[in-house]
């Protein structure tokens, strides 16, 4: 089974009431996985500069085009361990406050149907 270290609410590290480090499996790393790739950028990890969304390249342009930003969010989607399938992409784009909403409804991973929403 795989796992990761937990994040809480504000995407820093989840400690037990001992202090300690919680560890996460399951849908609930799945959909952290999926969580943190989709928050983010391209090139902002400075251990590999061609992991991440293509935001500023791709999706917060004058005229995006929405088959080509389904496409790469399938893909990212995807390319997250434990994730089968990626059904439907749906997007919300608001070009004046420059944010994205995407919702991923009923994601098929090796844990189950996932629904996962995120605004970048």
């Amino acid at each position: 089974m795989t796992w990761d270290l937990q994040l809480n609410g504000r995407h820093d590290l989840a400690l037990s009431s001992e202090q300690d480090l919680v560890l996460i499996e399951g849908a609930g790393r799945i959909r952290q996985q999926i969580t943190i790739t989709l928050l983010t950028f391209l090139g902002e990890w400075f251990l590999d500069q061609s992991w991440g969304v293509p935001y500023l390249e791709k999706i917060m342009v004058k005229a995006p085009n929405r088959a080509e930003i389904e496409n790469i969010v399938r893909a990212k989607v995807r390319a997250v361990p434990g994730v089968i399938a990626v059904p439907m992409v749906q997007i919300e784009l608001n070009a004046i406050a420059r944010r994205a909403r995407i919702t991923l409804p009923e994601i098929q991973t090796d844990a189950g149907p996932l629904t996962v929403t995120v605004t970048q």
